[in-house]
């Protein structure tokens, strides 16, 4: 069973999403699905391995920065 819903997006994003449904022949709710699920398929988030990377780390942005400047 199917449900509607709504999606507020700028007008730029909706003239991209007409054109990419007209280019792959599926409506835009089609697409939404496809994104949904392929998200939901991967179970990781993209940013897990960042959480932990400041944990117990006092550095402030101007000695990570003299680190970086070190390296190059």
């Amino acid at each position: 069973m199917t449900t509607k819903i709504t999606l507020s997006v700028p007008e730029k994003f909706k003239r991209t999403a007409r054109a990419l449904s007209r280019r792959r022949k599926k409506s835009i709710s089609a697409l939404v699905v496809e994104l949904i699920e392929r998200e939901a398929a991967r179970d990781t988030d993209p940013f897990e391995d960042l959480r932990g990377i400041w944990k117990d780390n006092d550095a402030d942005a101007d000695e990570i920065r003299q680190r970086v400047w070190e390296r190059s």
